[in-house]
């Protein structure tokens, strides 16, 4: 064993060669990413992340494994499971009845929508969950893999770039027309348009619940299941049930739109997968995302009402890209806006911000007023109410940091919102671990009652917020801590085990072949919180991932852009 560590901490000592100009001509910075990677611990933590990640990327396999590791579609199939959830076990996959078939599609990893899991579940986890298929979870749990270079390995030993690749053309697969969905394109059920849905929620089955939900012999259950939880208005339901209304019936209830968020995230991964691999087919998509620019805050008639806080006309970005005026049905070949009417999420312009200073189009409409609303939502602390679709409460902090300091958006403004987020994180975190002694150095998640994804965003804020400005608010003590102890919290509650393909052994040398991960976590919600989340233990440890690499690489002792420095790996 003592062996194996040394050679673990060469191999990742080799790191070192690829962190770059801006390092090699900062001692300190080196010194630090010397120092960081001779813990072995946080090492192999870093390498077992990644090797999870390969373990679990959906990919066409022999179809031995079920949904959540083998393509449906590509290679020999998959298994189909049901996802059962105990207080002991999450993910727990049991075989399903013959009449269901789970689909995916290769390069995702999987993640699982929770109906109700405040009032069915436990610590926001439902009995039972559904594996989905979104643009969104694959692109952000892709986006840490960036920072690793392979260039030194032969083509066979690439791993992470296989990855990316594989997520890539994930990516591109739900663009939808002009934009990108967030959802897959798929054949009408109830009406001739096509329509975007998840796969494994079949048309039917919302048809039936919706109905029963409006049936008054049912409405003392459905009233229990629904006390004091945010669930959709009846109206909206009888209203895509109206065939005279709209002739694609059930279809609409998850038909929605092309978005700003999807959109802006599939072109930042773009951009950055261009940059690693230029002679790629793909190109960035600039078109799709100056179409976000066509919808903003502006002189509009309606309201979605709970996004008051940030006033009339903000000039910001609106969620769904598609026209809000029109009647609520008209064309539903290209979604159904949910409720009729748009509205403005502070984490869905952070994620636009990120992809326009990333891309350099600091010129379209609406850039500036976008980084107004971020610098107001931090300074009234709005979050993370203003996260529409985010119950996530470290959600926010991580998106807005991330468009600062990855994507280059430094106008004062944003500074000044870092400024104020750092504050109220390092009180976050104090206050955290008063009520939780056992949780030291860890961050509350808000609707998430478990804290691994919180402290894994809070602490990736943190390195992109960075010392210098801890420093010029007279709080680099505590940053220092707060940035320490939430990395030791992260590390000491990895879970290792074993591959469950036989492939992925010895790709990364981990500590007895082990994959490490951690608890899945809430990221986002149904525009009504309550009615549905969804959770990932791919995209926790994804996030994890960005936070322990970040700070092997010394990020918080500069202000270099991610991509910067990275992590060589060798084998």
């Amino acid at each position: 064993m003592k062996k194996f560590r040394s050679i673990l901490f060469v191999v990742l000592f080799a790191m070192l060669i690829a962190c770059g100009a801006h390092a090699q001509h900062n001692p300190e910075v080196m010194q630090a990413i010397e120092t960081r990677l001779s813990d072995k611990q946080l090492a192999e933590t870093i390498l077992g992340a990644l090797a999870f990640l390969e373990d679990r990327q959906v990919k066409p396999r022999e179809g031995k494994l079920s949904s959540e590791y083998d393509s449906s579609d590509d290679g020999d199939g998959c298994k189909t499971l049901l996802s059962l959830n105990f207080p002991f076990r999450e993910n727990l996959g049991i075989p399903a009845p013959k009449s269901l078939v789970a689909r995916n599609r290769s390069g995702e990893w999987a993640s699982y929508i929770h109906f109700l899991p405040n009032k069915l579940g436990f610590k926001g986890r439902a009995p039972g969950a559904v594996q989905d298929s979104n643009l969104f979870m694959t692109a952000f749990i892709a986006y840490p893999l960036f920072l690793f270079d392979e260039s030194g390995l032969n083509e066979k030993q690439r791993y992470v770039e296989k990855m990316l690749h594989l997520a890539m053309n994930n990516i591109m697969s739900f663009k939808r027309d002009d934009a990108y969905n967030f959802w897959a394109v798929l054949p009408g059920v109830r009406g001739k348009a096509v329509r975007t849905g998840p796969f494994n929620i079949p048309v039917s089955q919302l048809e039936f619940l919706a109905k029963a939900y409006l049936n008054p012999r049912f409405e003392k259950i459905f009233a229990m299941l629904a006390k004091g939880q945010q669930t959709p208005p009846k109206y909206w339901l009888q209203a895509c049930l109206d065939a005279k209304a709209n002739p694609t019936g059930a279809d609409a209830l998850f038909n929605i739109p092309n978005d700003a968020d999807d959109t802006s995230t599939a072109v930042a991964f773009q951009h950055f997968y261009r940059h690693n691999f230029p002679n790629s087919q793909y190109e960035v998509d600039m078109p799709a995302l100056e179409r976000i620019a066509d919808f903003r805050d502006l002189h509009r008639e309606r309201e979605d009402g709970r996004d008051g806080w940030k006033g009339k006309n903000s000039g910001a970005y609106l969620t769904w890209i598609k026209d809000e005026t029109a009647p609520v049905f008209d064309r539903p070949e290209i979604g159904i806006i949910p409720l009729g009417v748009n509205n403005v999420d502070v984490v869905v312009n952070s994620n636009v911000l990120f992809a326009m200073a990333l891309t350099g189009r600091k010129d379209l409409p609406g850039y500036h007023d976008c980084v107004r609303l971020i610098k107001k939502a931090a300074e009234k602390r709005a979050w993370p109410e203003a996260g529409l679709y985010y119950p996530q409460y470290m959600i926010f902090p991580y998106a807005a940091s991330r468009a600062f300091r990855d994507g280059g958006a430094r106008e004062p403004e944003m500074k000044e919102a870092m400024q104020f987020l750092l504050r109220d994180l390092l009180k976050a975190q104090y206050h955290w671990g008063q009520k939780n002694p056992t949780r030291k150095g860890a961050f509350p998640g808000g609707d998430d009652k478990s804290d691994h994804l919180a402290t894994a965003l809070a602490v990736t804020t943190l390195l992109n917020i960075g010392r210098d400005i801890a420093q010029e608010s007279g709080l680099a003590r505590e940053y220092d801590y707060s940035v320490r102890s939430g990395v030791k919290y992260l590390v000491t509650q990895a879970e290792w085990k074993k591959p469950k393909n036989k492939e992925t052994i010895g790709k990364f040398k981990t500590r007895k072949n082990k994959c490490a991960h951690w608890l899945s976590g809430l990221f986002f919600a149904a525009s009504f919180w309550d009615l549905a989340h969804w959770r990932s233990q791919a995209f926790t440890t994804a996030m994890v991932l960005e936070a322990l690499t970040k700070y092997a690489l010394a990020y918080d002792l500069d202000d270099v852009p991610a991509g910067a420095r990275r992590l060589k790996l060798t084998r």
